[in-house]
């Protein structure tokens, strides 16, 4: 798979939140480090609820770089969702990457992680306030996207419904009236602005998506 890099650029008319315990609007909490978490390998569901005398849970730790690792009762490596948002829902395990722009739902079977991707239809049930914004709702000619914010705060998803993967690098655009930002797939938008973002190939030209808050 070809990876791509993608850089985030708001202008000043646009606030941008964080991810995990900087996003205060998110219905669900976040897993935090050092939070327990266990898996029913029977109903094949996951619970925050522990009763650490059975020892059957796994504890978040600090992993490499933004992410986390889970440690089973006896602190051996279990496994990595590689998401910076996590939460448990209706006994489902769901993380949110924002290197991949998307939502997975997590089941463990043999020891092993495995991570389904969730349809925007599946995210727009679980936020239903926010608006999903998925890169092939951009226009094939301008790459660009037109948003109504209305009169409320406008609260957006980022969805990737492609196989492409994004990393975050640092860039200066020179620009004063652009700030930069690390890639957050939830924005937050106060005022009409505009968002431009590009996911470039190795040794290929930029492609700019253009996203208008009207």
């Amino acid at each position: 798979m070809k990876r791509f890099f993608l850089v985030l650029f708001l202008s000043f008319f646009i606030t941008l939140s964080s991810y995990a315990d900087g996003m205060p609007n998110l219905k669900y909490k976040n897993i935090k480090k050092k939070d327990k978490i266990s898996y029913n390998f029977q109903t094949n569901t996951w619970s925050n609820k522990i009763d650490t005398k059975k020892g059957n849970y796994y504890i978040k730790t600090k992993g490499f770089g933004n992410f986390f690792d889970y440690v089973d009762s006896n602190r051996d490596f279990a496994f990595s969702t590689n998401c910076e948002y996590e939460f448990i829902k209706d006994g489902r395990f769901i993380g949110y990457s924002n290197r991949d722009l998307k939502f997975y739902e997590m089941s463990y079977h043999n020891n092993r992680l495995t991570k389904r991707a969730l349809t925007k239809m599946e995210v727009q049930d679980l936020f239903p306030e926010h608006k999903i914004v998925s890169l092939s709702d951009f226009s094939d000619k301008t790459n660009s996207l037109k948003v109504k914010k209305h009169l409320r705060d406008l609260e957006i998803i980022l969805y990737n419904e492609t196989d492409k993967t994004f990393d975050n690098f640092t860039f200066d655009s020179g620009n004063a009236k652009f700030e930069l930002y690390d890639l957050r797939g939830f924005i937050t938008v106060t005022k009409p602005g505009m968002i431009q973002f590009a996911a470039s190939r190795e040794n290929d030209h930029k492609t700019w998506y253009i996203l208008l808050i009207r």
